[in-house]
């Protein structure tokens, strides 16, 4: 094939591949469109700090920034307040002198609640003359204040995903996470985020020669108050890569004087190019999964020079080609203040065979039609093969770079691969969705109306970034997994919850023959009452009243069964075989 039929090629497939993406992201059915109108979402209370919080013995220092674009442009003055409840704890005015305000307050320690307690912060623009009334308020943003002297202190790093893309940071799974552990320990939580969506794993020559250190030299417009959290993180970037993040973690645990307990991460998926190197195989060195996952999720493999540097549309595979993989992420994670536990959130099932209504009416529409609609199907059938296939290859080696990381830890293991449990059913379009799959109805919707065409050089792939990310449930999902996880527990010397289970599976199997899985209870058959939820390892699920099933795998491994056993008491415990299973 000369080079110019292979350019040609490649062209066609990048448009069909935006033609059908816009099919999905953009012909929408009246029940998707948005409820209210973004505009009424402002002025939108961006990010607030509070520190320390929880508090031990003395007032809380906070910061709230306030974005609302229209509002500088007209040169207003909005108030705002900081409420537990009826009660005010703090409030003021604001000039907008630009597109997002800054103001302080500060609580006095007589004020702070002495547990838990639910805050709200919120803003409107003022009146401008005595007989004129005030605006609206615009959207709340949530959290909690309460005193106490040891919180449980959570870094999150990483991509769209672990930023929660759609999401109010009182719903992302990183946030949820650390609140439970807060709440189980009885100690509160303190939760720090510096990812952003878009970011790749590791920019090797972004700083150059992975100077790590450079990066806290360099400003980002996603972090206007320059503390390293992303407030603007919902509009799509590279950079920071994760391990500019993290040192950026590590740069303000020190200024602060604090540890961390717990760093929850992710990475790899945009050194890939998720859209034409994983859907499709088109960007260059996407072609082979298994291969590219080698290369970007495990650091091994990388030619010396980037074959995507020039591709001509949005990718992270650019800046993301090669460099460290996450083991080196997870060890660097370690070496931050406190020398915190790392959770490496393994990834979900964003595109699958499931997703069974995305062929039939998205490949049916003017233009695609004949050889096209034949080529636009079988497109998309491989696009969901190729998504589950990537699932499942970044999990094995997040587990890999966890073990490995483990064993060469002079202090005894640190590090675990948490799963949310999620199957081909939770993606998108799927019978049990647990994904965005509209870009409107989403509660970062207003947020990105304003701050996309403001901020990102590629303002349609920025507006819709949304869909295919965890929604709620699928948010919520992934921290009540991660509470079940058992080395998280034992770690935060969480009490066991159910059984003191063992889940049994052969090392080796053929390929389509039926594996025999069994669960063992303190070393003996369970007694009756307890209900069994397996979890196969290749997106599929059973629930039964029985200790034992059998499961075919259609293609070779390595899959990691588990298995949620639930007692008559509701109480439950999560299980998983001590290695992956191979089919040959």
């Amino acid at each position: 094939m000369t080079h110019r039929s292979r350019t040609a090629r490649r062209t066609a497939v990048v448009g069909t591949v935006a033609v059908l993406l816009g099919q999905l992201l953009g012909g929408l059915p009246a029940a998707a469109q948005p409820s209210a109108l973004p505009g009424s979402a402002f002025p939108l209370v961006l990010d607030v700090d509070m520190a320390p919080n929880p508090v031990c013995n003395e007032p809380v220092h906070g910061r709230v920034e306030v974005y609302d674009p229209t509002a500088a442009k007209a040169g207003d003055t909005v108030e705002w307040r900081v409420r537990a409840g009826a009660k005010q704890l703090a409030g003021g005015r604001l000039a907008m002198t630009d597109s997002v305000g800054t103001a302080k307050f500060r609580i006095p320690f007589d004020r702070v609640p002495a547990t838990e307690t639910a805050v709200q912060i919120d803003a409107r623009i003022a009146a401008s003359s005595g007989d004129e009334a005030p605006g609206r308020y615009g959207k709340v943003w949530r959290d909690t204040i309460r005193r106490g002297c040891n919180p449980v202190r959570v870094a999150s790093v990483g991509d769209s995903v672990v930023w929660g893309q759609g999401l109010d940071h009182d719903q992302k799974f990183p946030y949820l996470t650390g609140q439970a552990l807060g709440r189980e320990t009885g100690r509160g939580v303190q939760h720090m985020d510096y990812s952003i969506s878009g970011a790749v794993l590791d920019a090797p020559e972004l700083p150059a020669h992975n100077d790590d250190a450079a990066c806290l030299r360099r400003t980002e417009k996603q972090d206007p108050d320059g503390d390293g959290e992303m407030e603007f993180g919902e509009v799509t970037q590279q950079m920071p890569d994760v391990f500019c993040q993290l040192e950026k973690a590590g740069a303000q645990a020190r200024a602060g004087g604090y540890g961390l307990d717990l760093v929850v991460i992710n990475g790899c998926i945009n050194d890939l190019d998720p859209f034409f190197g994983i859907g499709v195989g088109i960007t260059p060195g996407s072609e082979s999964l298994p291969e590219a996952v080698k290369r970007e999720c495990s650091g091994v493999g990388a030619a010396a020079e980037n074959p995507a540097k020039d591709v001509p549309y949005f990718s992270g595979a650019k800046v993301g080609y090669g460099g460290r993989g996450m083991r080196e992420a997870i060890e660097k994670a370690h070496s931050l203040p406190g020398h915190p536990k790392v959770l490496v959130a393994d990834f979900y099932y964003a595109l699958s065979r499931s997703s069974s209504p995305l062929p039939v009416k998205r490949c049916s529409v003017p233009g695609v039609i004949g050889k096209r609609l034949a080529s636009c199907k079988g497109a998309l059938g491989k696009v969901a093969e190729r998504y589950e296939q990537y699932t499942q290859l970044a999990n094995a080696a997040y587990r890999q770079a966890a073990t490995a990381a483990n064993h060469a830890s002079p202090d005894g293991p640190y590090a675990t691969a948490g799963d949310g449990l999620f199957t081909v059913d939770n993606a998108v379009l799927s019978p049990d969705s647990k994904v965005w799959a509209t870009p409107v109805t989403d509660p970062a919707f207003p947020l990105r109306t304003r701050a996309c065409p403001e901020l990102s050089a590629t303002r349609l792939q920025c507006l819709s970034a949304a869909v295919g990310h965890p929604d709620i449930a699928g948010a919520r999902q992934y921290a009540d997994s991660f509470l079940l996880n058992p080395s998280l527990r034992d770690w935060f010397h969480l009490p066991r919850q159910g059984p003191r289970a063992e889940l049994k599976a052969p090392k080796h199997a053929q390929a389509g023959s039926e594996v025999p899985l069994s669960v063992t209870v303190d070393g003996k058959a369970p007694a009756a009452g307890y209900r069994y939820h397996w979890y196969f390892g290749d997106g599929t699920q059973q629930e039964t009243d029985k200790a034992a099933v059998t499961h075919a795998y259609d293609h070779q491994g390595p899959w990691l069964p588990r298995l949620v056993v639930t007692g008559q008491d509701g109480r439950k415990v999560l299980v998983e075989t001590p290695r992956a299973l191979i089919a040959d």
